[in-house]
């Protein structure tokens, strides 16, 4: 296998989060804002005008596991540490 080709499967996209109903869209932007923080960057899938189908986040193979840590590290801290963290944020814009 070429050097090239083995880099590539690196890139891979992986399925890191995938929900259904009327939360899966915010859900999985907030996935997205949290993992695009940590420097992760993301492909967003899902359908507004169709609430029925499935929102979906993927990230390249190479970083699933720092993605997958970092999502349940953020669903550990809860939504107390997103609002603490949003207050920082809007405290260091002054």
């Amino acid at each position: 296998m070429k050097e090239e080709q083995k880099i590539s499967h690196a890139l891979d996209s992986v399925i890191v989060f995938e929900g259904s109903g009327t939360t899966a869209e915010i859900e999985a932007l907030g996935i997205q804002a949290v993992l695009e923080a940590e420097g992760i960057r993301v492909v967003v899938g899902g359908e507004t005008s169709f609430p029925n189908l499935p929102w979906s986040i993927a990230v390249s193979k190479a970083d699933a596991p720092r993605a997958l840590e970092v999502i349940e590290e953020a669903k550990k801290a809860g939504p107390r540490a997103a609002a603490e963290a949003e207050a920082e944020q809007e405290r260091s814009k002054k």
